[in-house]
């Protein structure tokens, strides 16, 4: 990944953090890795948990954000998810896999959020 990706991906990951604390949402993980692969965002609301893979493009010249999530790429966040809450058990009973699509160029910035879109 280049400098410039990581540096986008951070930028969205930051904001996608930001649009759910807005709403009330506490950050409990950023990148939580295991042999899986990686989760972005692990975010609860009173007993509500969502895992959130965060997407960001500079443009959608080649197509939206979300549109980047491959099969394999769904399957290992499922996979990922799966490690997580049996890692917390006892913890999570109410969870959800969602996408958040940014679209950040120089001059504005898109969040959309995708509820259970996982």
């Amino acid at each position: 990944m280049s400098c410039k990706n990581k540096i986008l991906g951070q930028s969205g990951e930051n904001m996608a953090a930001l649009f759910f604390e807005q709403k009330g949402y506490v950050v409990e993980e950023r990148n939580w890795r295991c042999k899986a692969g990686e989760i972005d965002l692990i975010i609860r609301k009173a007993s509500e948990w969502r895992f959130v893979e965060v997407k960001t493009r500079s443009s959608d010249k080649f197509g939206l954000p979300e549109e980047a999530l491959t099969a394999v790429k769904r399957a290992h966040f499922r996979q990922a998810i799966e490690w997580y809450v049996a890692k917390n058990r006892g913890k999570i009973n109410d969870f959800h896999a969602d996408v958040v699509a940014i679209l950040l160029d120089s001059q504005t910035f898109t969040v959309r959020w995708l509820p259970d879109s996982l």
